[in-house]
């Protein structure tokens, strides 16, 4: 579909993922029902994923074979940019909800819980909730769906020799070839990790990581790459930048190794994505059926193979070659810098809105 805005003027890839977004959720208010082949009834429940490769991925690896084993339920994928995004869709449509299931980051999710936008889930309807990392676990609410973390991302031709440490930013060879995208999850992720190099201590204060990004900042080409970090550093529109594993990972098979991801020295910074109930819908078991299969091994393994996202699911077991490239790899395991995203997630949008005002806006 070619989506247009005004006169011949293509709407630009955010645009397309807002309307595109709106007209799934339109669409699924609309018809929450249908018939199946069979004559039954069909429920439709409404997720909303990252979009992009982890909407393709996801879709093939966990949605279509449910919907096999499940016929009777249909799973429509919402595209959403990032966490944020999706709390303003459950804020502005808490009365009358239009997602069933949603994922989001551990850093925010549990401002939705707070605010009432979630459920708990029923471990009776949810078996494989037993089954989650503890790493993943925060009662009956949204679990983890999956384990990932921040990495360097670098164009291998541009880039001849592979940086090795955070610091490795600063060099001023990468003077007007960054992208930083670091106004979300992952600046929050990058302050930590800044933290850890200073000797300083998140939860005293932040200004050593904010004053080493000011540093930074006239040495960044851009701070919001488009359509995102990984086609523009893969493209070789720039050569450097932070991103997430999983996405790293995938971009380096497309791109036939254009595109590489490091881990630092220094260490690396455990993200956790959770999977979602969202309060009040109206097909709650169906969505608790989707989310029970979503967290299990099956789904996991198969997921994580394609997307290389780490599973949550303790069960789950991966090829050496494929655990390697995850966030579960002995090294990775061994390399963590220590988070607390559930002290982080009160300080979250204050964070942010720091590296917004004193980084990006200098």
């Amino acid at each position: 579909m070619l989506m247009r805005a005004g006169r011949g003027g293509r709407v630009g890839v955010r645009g397309g993922i807002v309307l595109l977004a709106s007209a799934l959720i339109g669409a699924a208010a609309c018809s929450s029902t249908s018939t199946t082949a069979g004559g039954g009834s069909q429920k439709t429940v409404t997720f909303a994923g990252f979009f992009g490769v982890f909407q393709d991925q996801f879709t093939e690896a966990v949605i279509e074979p449910f919907e096999k084993q499940h016929p009777d339920i249909k799973v429509n994928f919402v595209p959403i940019k990032n966490s944020a995004e999706v709390l303003g869709k459950l804020r502005a449509t808490k009365s009358r909800p239009d997602l069933d299931v949603a994922l989001m980051d551990s850093s925010v999710a549990p401002t939705a819980n707070t605010e009432g936008l979630f459920a708990q889930l029923d471990p009776a309807k949810v078996g494989n909730l037993a089954n989650v990392d503890k790493a993943g676990r925060n009662g009956n609410w949204g679990p983890a769906l999956t384990f990932d973390s921040l990495s360097i991302l670098y164009n291998t031709k541009q880039v001849k020799t592979p940086p090795t440490s955070w610091n490795d930013l600063w060099d001023g060879a990468y003077k007007g070839k960054i992208a930083l995208p670091i106004a979300d999850t992952r600046g929050v992720a990058l302050i930590v990790a800044l933290e850890k190099i200073a000797g300083a201590n998140y939860q005293q204060s932040i200004d050593p990581a904010l004053n080493r990004l000011k540093q930074l900042a006239p040495n960044v080409q851009t701070w919001n790459p488009q359509p995102d970090v990984y086609t523009a550093i893969a493209s070789g529109a720039d050569s450097i930048g932070v991103g997430w594993n999983a996405r790293g990972q995938i971009f380096n098979r497309t791109s036939k190794g254009a595109l590489a991801t490091v881990q630092p020295k220094e260490g690396n910074v455990l993200q956790v994505n959770t999977i979602n109930l969202v309060k009040n819908s109206p097909r709650a078991d169906a969505a608790q059926q989707f989310i029970d299969y979503a967290i299990s091994a099956p789904a996991q393994e198969a997921f994580a193979k394609a997307s290389y996202y780490a599973p949550t699911n303790t069960k789950a077991t991966l090829p050496g070659d494929v655990l390697e490239l995850t966030a579960q790899s002995k090294q990775q395991q061994a390399n963590r810098i220590p988070i607390d995203w559930a002290w982080i997630t009160p300080r979250y949008s204050a964070w942010v809105d720091r590296i917004k005002r004193e980084v990006i806006s200098e």
